[in-house]
């Protein structure tokens, strides 16, 4: 082993050495030591990722490796690391095996690092609460889920990591399992994500019946066409249902019903972000079905402005972030899809940054008001929670894609690699691209002007309590503020086209596609474009508002319908849960009552019965059994003598 997988195998075990430890101490261990625990785990996989990024930059290019193939000369970033043989049938074998590579090492920084910040916010949000111990079991074993999925070294790994990731937000979503909304949402997020994870095997199990093998390398064997447009589109499936795309977004929305923490986790560090993940580290049988993964383009496009059109009436303030959350994935899926694979995943580790940030400061807020989450209750908070609004602020530029908040160096390259590629629908994503910078603006500066500024409303001065001075406990402002020099500087890391880092460390593992590059000319209008037309949400929604100039069009359809998020739930409803409510009723009334439950108790008389018969030849008399015993040999010899 080296120095990178030792650092890889740190990052993965840590959280989950967390978990068995919480878990097996049950209430022996106090809550505050739980809490730490599960921190402190997150911390150490963060130095395990630091650890294993260094190890993979030092390593010097053409060295030969074994396992996934980077499409890329640079051989010696990436390495295997197996612990052992894990299934084997015949020519079939699976590993437990991580891959590091540069892909990988930067999904390990993120999850991490950003998990890290979130689970030390979640001591002082969960402070108080009768399951913390539970809590911080479940949210280490979520960092450990999430960073499965990304280390996993085949894609049986992945899978599994993927399936586990599912598990644990359900946990998470139905945490406060008392409340049946909470409960409703996890179990709508569990079963909408299981559609996802079947694809994602049979995608898996075309795979092994070409091939006989789940190694990455094996992406890169020349199926027939119908074979590998089958594996991309179920890949594309579990890329969906994981991360909130239209036609399985419904889930999102209903899974901010877990705590602010579990909600900022899903959105940034983990989950949501992992069908981004995995188009970029599947890329090569993507470009093999380029319609597939166009298609995976169109549906970010068409998810970025749905969900930015729903936020604009959404009146939660978690749920404004959702839609905000799924439409900023549709811009990282216009970003894979496309090719431009670094573009889209350096937009996830910006938005990891601020999505976080803006979550973690909605929970602020929402702790101070005694867990208010109506933005129509909220004006004028920032008078009394400065802090909180900068903050805020911080991270509501960096969404918008302000210069020079980090949002601006990611999202523009997405929208100029849609118009790099030249043809009509790369015009249309770009137009969409654009059409949604507008939508940011103005939903997240519609809850900006409706929470903030102002003079506090009578619901705040009544509800608002501070925490010993301060708005909230050190353990929450201290993640808080590192956010949001995040939010605000990391962009600067690469700014497109002068200088790309990020793109370069990420070319061995997810080469951007030539017919994705676009020319300075393209980043420099689409860039300008997007800026203006964001700053122009920003003054419709200041318009209408803080000064109450512009008055909201009456529209009664277009409200409905947006209030109705497009009648998705209305719809699965009457295809899916209508139908199967009816059906089982009908086996209830038809079969189980009057056959199951009518003929149980009867089986269960005449068994009775039976048995007590057979009782009676129980005497606990030696003589009885003796002639029994001799009866029965008897019969036995009888047998013989009839038979010959």
């Amino acid at each position: 082993m080296t120095a990178m997988t030792y650092g890889a195998w740190l990052c993965l075990l840590a959280p989950l050495a967390a978990t068995i430890l919480i878990t097996l101490c049950g209430t022996r261990i106090p809550r505050v030591a739980a809490a730490w625990v599960a921190t402190t785990s997150c911390f150490v996989a963060f130095g395990g990722a630091i650890w294993a990024f260094f190890g993979v930059k030092s390593q010097p290019t053409g060295v030969g490796w074994t396992g996934y193939p980077p499409p890329a000369n640079d051989f010696g970033r990436s390495h295997i690391t197996t612990a052992w043989t894990w299934l084997q049938s015949g020519h079939f074998k699976v590993g437990l095996q991580l891959l590091v590579d540069p892909l990988s090492t930067v999904m390990m920084l993120i999850v991490a690092g950003v998990g890290g910040l979130i689970v030390l916010y979640s001591i002082g949000y969960m402070e108080g609460d009768d399951e913390e111990r539970r809590y911080f079991a479940y949210i280490a074993f979520f960092v450990f889920s999430m960073l499965l999925l990304v280390e996993g070294g085949n894609l049986l790994m992945l899978l599994i990591g993927w399936g586990l990731v599912g598990l644990s937000s359900y946990l998470l979503i139905g945490f406060w399992h008392e409340r049946p909304s909470a409960v409703q949402a996890a179990k709508k997020a569990f079963i909408m994500n299981a559609f996802g994870d079947a694809t994602m095997a049979l995608a898996f199990f075309i795979l092994i019946a070409h091939t006989n093998s789940l190694s990455f390398g094996v992406l890169n064997t020349h199926l027939s066409s119908t074979a590998t447009n089958l594996v991309a589109l179920g890949l594309l499936g579990g890329a969906v249902a994981k991360s909130a795309q239209i036609p399985l977004q419904t889930w999102l929305p209903d899974a901010m019903e877990g705590p602010t923490p579990v909600s900022a986790l899903i959105h940034a560090a983990t989950m949501v972000t992992a069908g981004v993940y995995l188009i970029a580290r599947t890329h090569v049988i993507f470009e093999q079905a380029r319609t597939i993964e166009l298609i995976a383009a169109g549906t970010g496009a068409l998810t970025l402005l749905v969900a930015g059109l729903i936020a604009l009436v959404q009146t939660d303030i978690k749920k404004v972030i959702a839609y905000s959350t799924m439409s900023q994935i549709g811009y990282m899926f216009v970003g894979v899809g496309v090719g431009a694979y670094s573009n889209g995943m350096f937009h996830l580790m910006t938005h990891a940054f601020f999505k976080a940030l803006l979550f973690m400061t909605a929970g602020l807020a929402i702790h101070a008001l005694a867990g208010e989450q109506d933005i129509r209750n909220m004006r004028g908070l920032g008078k009394v929670m400065p802090f909180t609004k900068w903050c805020f602020l911080a991270g509501a530029l960096a969404l918008v894609g302000i210069p020079p908040f980090s949002g601006f160096f990611s999202k523009d390259p997405i929208i100029a690699s849609a118009a790099a590629l030249g043809t009509w629908y790369g015009w249309i994503f770009w137009v969409c691209g654009i059409a949604g910078a507008f939508l940011t603006g103005l939903y997240t500066f519609r809850l900006w002007f409706l929470v903030f500024p102002g003079e506090p409303t009578p619901f705040v001065r009544e509800h608002y309590h501070d925490h010993h001075g301060r708005e909230g406990a050190l353990t929450m402002l201290v993640p808080v503020g590192i956010l949001t020099v995040l939010a605000t500087f990391a962009g600067w890391l690469q700014f497109s086209p002068f200088w790309t880092p990020f793109t370069k460390w990420l070319a061995p593992a997810a080469p951007t596609l030539a017919a994705a590059v676009p020319s300075d000319t393209q980043e420099l209008v689409t860039s300008v474009v997007a800026v203006l037309v964001g700053l122009g949400g920003i003054a419709v929604a200041w318009a209408i508002y803080s000064e109450r100039r512009l008055a909201i069009p009456a529209a009664p359809f277009w409200r409905r319908l947006l209030e109705n998020k497009f009648y998705f739930d209305w719809l699965y409803d009457r295809i899916f849960y209508g139908p199967a409510v009816a059906i089982s009723n009908g086996l209830l009334h038809e079969f189980e009552e009057p056959v199951v439950l009518q003929t149980g108790p009867d089986i269960a008389e005449a068994t009775f019965e039976t048995g007590g018969l057979v009782r009676r030849l129980q005497t606990g008399l030696l003589r009885t059994y003796v002639l029994f015993l001799a009866a029965g040999a008897a019969a036995v010899v009888l047998a013989f003598l009839i038979a010959r």
